[in-house]
């Protein structure tokens, strides 16, 4: 039997998209990424909807990121075709017409993190761990953070977080605006429910135009961003640091650098 990559349910108009690959920490493998893409398009048309959680469902965390373990066994052209769908699924979650809101639990790196980038809200568990960590594997965010980050925490902030692959506590995440809320562990799904049934309390024809108006500032800027994010990327695909990462994370240690940083 296929396991499904995403379960979805709905309560009282409020629709929960719960990542569905527990065994991994949810990580993006590519049925899940396929499956979660498949589920955002039907959202887009569904007008019962007032808002839409995600959330890490079964797993302990939301997502751990890349499933690397699955990346070692691609090509490069697999690759680009790979990271070209979470690109575009992640950008069809920004463009939901209805408010999304992000329920973080235990881990969201790498592309977890831009998943919850790519939402309006995040509410955030006290114990969890978020941040962008890609530099640390060799590779870029390459699904929206470079662009999203900057919007919450500012270009300097941002710059300082993805070139330490940081891994930032609830607290820190929260003080820096990345994340709006914080709640004790356990309590995420539940605190982001709550948003939710505040938000579906108002005129949904509003809130939708309101959330258009608010994103129409950034959109252009972010979408030209997003092409040279991507431009970036492939740069990394071929490049032994990528490879170095990859080596590293299979052999369960550091990765080593220093030859390429003595080539540039």
């Amino acid at each position: 039997m296929t396991q499904s990559g995403v379960l979805f349910e709905v309560r009282n108009n409020i629709g929960f998209v719960h990542l569905h690959n527990p065994k991994k920490a949810n990580a993006l493998s590519e049925f899940l990424v396929k499956d979660l893409q498949e589920q955002v398009r039907k959202l887009s048309t569904d007008q019962r909807l007032r808002a839409i959680i995600f959330t890490g469902g079964e797993s302990k965390s939301f997502c751990a990121g890349a499933d690397l373990k699955e990346r070692q066994e691609m090509n490069e052209g697999e690759i680009r075709s790979y990271v070209s769908l979470l690109r575009q699924t992640f950008n069809e979650i920004a463009d939901l017409p209805m408010p999304t809101i992000a329920s973080i639990k235990g881990l969201a790196l790498g592309g977890g993190c831009e998943l919850v980038l790519a939402c309006d809200m995040r509410v955030m568990e006290e114990d969890a761990v978020i941040g962008l960590t890609e530099v640390s594997w060799g590779i870029i965010p390459g699904a929206g953070g470079t662009q999203r980050l900057s919007q919450l925490v500012g270009i300097g902030m941002a710059k300082k977080l993805i070139f330490t692959a940081a891994k930032l506590p609830a607290e820190q995440a929260v003080s820096l605006g990345l994340v709006e809320e914080m709640c004790p562990s356990g309590e995420a799904e539940m605190k982001a429910l709550k948003i939710a049934e505040g938000i579906a309390a108002n005129s949904n024809h509003s809130v939708q135009l309101a959330k258009k108006a608010i994103n129409y500032q950034f959109k252009a800027q972010v979408n030209e961003g997003l092409l040279e994010e991507w431009a970036c990327y492939q740069e990394t695909i071929p490049h032994p640091d990528r490879l170095e990462g990859l080596a590293a994370f299979k052999e369960k240690r550091l990765p080593d650098y220093k030859q390429s940083a003595a080539e540039v």
